[in-house]
Formats: structure tokens, sequence, C-alpha cells
């Protein structure tokens, strides 16, 4: 059974990254609206590149979810089975969906804007900012969960991230991975 601790950061991560329409489950139109914000956030046309690989990533990982977590099959994830999901990984971490695994290079890739394979206090931050993040918040939560060094490796990332779905500490690192601790 899920935590009252992990139940609110699992429902914040819901809110905040997945139903960004806030329409109260996830559906396929999120995901084409993640991916028009974060062509806003990168300065790129619906035509460019960058944009389509995007998309391309966003609809792949819609269909594995969708397959993973819609349990009823009505094309939406609601806030339960997104609950039941994430409750099925914390049991054994080391087997994520495929969807899991993808959405993780990708946040990280979304969040190294460089491209330097490290995540530094200022991408963070902009990325967290564009969702209406304070910026105070990114940093604090950035800071804390980098132990105070520059930058975040992708290998440290995959352990916070794995941090973040299966930790009953509020104190872990893994905790400020999406911005804030405070649920």
């Amino acid at each position: 059974m899920t935590s009252d601790f992990r139940k609110m950061k699992l429902l914040y991560l819901f809110h905040l990254f997945f139903d960004t329409n806030s329409s109260g489950s996830i559906d396929k139109t999120d995901f084409v609206l993640a991916a028009q914000n974060i062509a806003k956030l990168r300065g790129w046309d619906t035509g460019d590149v960058k944009y389509k690989e995007t998309e391309a990533t966003l609809m792949n990982i819609w269909n594995d979810l969708a397959k993973t977590a819609d349990l009823n099959h009505d094309g939406q994830i609601s806030a339960v089975e997104w609950l039941n999901m994430w409750e099925d990984f914390a049991k054994n971490p080391s087997k994520p969906f495929e969807w899991q695994n993808l959405y993780c290079k990708f946040i990280f890739e979304l969040q190294d804007a460089g491209g330097d394979g490290a995540i530094d206090e200022e991408e963070f931050t902009a990325v967290h900012e564009s969702l209406g993040l304070l910026k105070e918040d990114c940093l604090a939560a950035f800071k804390y969960m980098s132990r105070g060094k520059p930058s975040i490796t992708w290998k440290e990332f995959q352990e916070l991230w794995k941090e973040y779905f299966t930790s009953e500490n509020p104190s872990d690192p893994g905790n400020y991975i999406f911005g804030s601790a405070t649920y």
C-alpha cells in the first residue's frame, strides 16, 4: 500500500508533469501539449527536427504508459491507475516499465539543455520555472538534491529518480528531482 508521503509525491507528479490540460486524468492530449510547451521553452517551431523528435518520444512514452497503466482501456489514466502503477514499480524498482526508462532519460535530456551529460542549477531551474515553480524553490531543490555539487550526472540522476518513486524518507535528495519537495 502506498504511504501518504509517496502518494503526495506521485500525485504532485501526476498533476504538474503529466495532466498538462488539468482534466483530472492523463491522456494523449496531455503529451501533445507537453511537446508544445517544451518547444516553447526551447524556442523550437513545430517543423523543427528537435520538436519532431520530442513529439515522437513523448508519443512512445504515452503509448507504453497507456498499455501499462490504463487498466480499464478508456484512453485515460486516472489518479488511482497512476498510483497503482507506481506501487508496482516500488515493489521492484530494478525492473521498470519501458516507458519509465524512456521518461527518465527524456527528463534528464530536457534538463541537460547544454547536452554536456550533466544538469546544472541553471538548466534545472529553467525547466521547473517553466512549469510554474518558484525560482527560489527550484534553486533550493537543486542544492539539496545535488548535495551542493555544481551538477548532476546521468548516473546520479538515475539513482535520484529511483529514490523519488520508492523513498519513504522526506529528507532523501531524490524527493527534490521534480523541482520541489513541497507536496
